[in-house]
């Protein structure tokens, strides 16, 4: 049967909860297994466990079924016993059944902690081998990004190095765990190891490893998630005026899950901070020669859902937002828009065909150096 691909999802998730039970027990050394991730049934339910303790639920188990119910909810039946966004074969006809081609695929929006600092670095490690073995299913089409350890700048060079010979298309920078700042010169090999293997870097939202949610309680929960596409609000500018942009001009940086209806105002904002009628001293330390939106539009993509607002924005020059933003459906979270991207698409496209297929399809392709189908919007199940 044809499928006719519309989109690429340059945000999708493999959450903890889908992520198979020995994806670090098959893949960690010997003396790491008895501290290393592991799933463990409990009188409560089914739960990954590290360092001795249990963490968040896991659907590898005996209450798979009672997560595969999300899917259920959604109209889409799943197998008995299946990951579907960790299971290759239920993922393909996931995406397929959104005419998605490829999806960029992000694990979950808090990386997990570790006391101990060795374990932490071989548990990253492992996971992101899990993650390669995971995209070498199809590469073209799964791209699920392994994470650079920001918590040791010392071995970032070596494992971008190392997962570009495995062949990623593109690595994910936690903003939120780095352990030195983004214009610190540390990073400087790596942005430009990046640039040397033309992997784009990837910053998703979220917060710091091991902080949890807040409790739903006195409306914590809701504004939280009110605020959440500006938690990457503070890496721009901070990759723009620490200098990054002008030390690495062909770095490609992708902020995922932030939305764009807000970001005109940052940009416009970011230009305000050198220009001379604002009376700002210019910076000593730090020279720019380009003005940041330029940097923006040279550097940058966005990712967004469901935006009416950056919607009406993107045929606006002005707003920056029709030159970077790329389209994710957020697969498989609640408020994305999988399984039925079409009806939201038309609503926020209308009458715009060539725009819409530049930022749903074309632009992800090209900054994530997708090799697509010919002819590209079509292909064989």
């Amino acid at each position: 049967m044809a499928v006719e691909y519309k989109y690429i999802s340059a945000d999708n998730h493999l959450d903890l909860l889908w992520v198979p039970k020995n994806a670090w027990q098959d893949r960690v050394a010997a003396r790491f297994k008895a501290a290393a991730p592991k799933v463990v049934e409990t009188d409560q339910g089914t739960f990954w466990e590290w360092e001795g303790k249990l963490r968040g639920p896991s659907a590898d188990g005996r209450d798979n079924a009672k997560y595969r119910q999300h899917f259920t909810n959604l109209g889409v039946d799943t197998p008995e016993g299946s990951l579907p966004p960790s299971d290759p074969e239920v993922f393909f006809a996931h995406m397929d059944m959104a005419g998605i081609y490829s999806a960029v695929i992000y694990g979950f929006t808090r990386k997990p902690s570790f006391e101990d600092r060795e374990l932490w670095r071989e548990a990253y490690r492992a996971y992101n081998d899990f993650l390669l073995d995971f995209d070498s299913h199809a590469p073209e089409r799964i791209l699920a990004l392994p994470q650079m350890p920001v918590k040791f700048p010392e071995d970032a060079v070596g494992e971008l190095e190392r997962v570009a010979k495995r062949g990623a298309k593109a690595v994910e920078f936690v903003v939120f765990d780095v352990a030195k700042p983004i214009g610190d010169p540390v990073w400087d090999r790596l942005w430009s190891a990046a640039e040397d293997a033309d992997l784009p870097v990837c910053c998703h939202i979220g917060d710091g490893a091991g902080v949890p949610y807040p409790p739903n309680e006195h409306g914590q929960l809701f504004a939280h998630f009110s605020l959440s596409p500006f938690a990457v609000a503070r890496a721009i500018p901070e990759f723009i005026f620490g200098g990054v942009l002008e030390r690495h001009p062909k770095l490609r940086l992708s902020f995922v899950e932030c939305r764009i209806g807000w970001l005109p105002f940052l940009i416009y904002w970011m230009d305000r901070q050198v220009d001379p009628k604002a009376r700002r001293d210019p910076d000593p330390h730090v020279k720019l020669s380009m003005l940041p939106s330029e940097y923006v539009k040279r550097h940058m993509t966005f990712t967004f859902e469901d935006d009416m607002i950056g919607a009406r924005l993107l045929d606006q020059d002005w707003a920056y937002v029709g030159d970077t933003a790329i389209w994710g459906a957020d697969y498989p979270h609640g408020q994305g828009i999988w399984p039925n991207p079409d009806a939201t698409m038309d609503e926020l496209f209308e009458g715009r065909e060539q725009l819409r297929r530049e930022i749903v399809f074309d632009r992800a392709a090209r900054f994530f150096t997708i090799k697509v189908p010919s002819p590209a919007a079509a292909a064989q199940a």
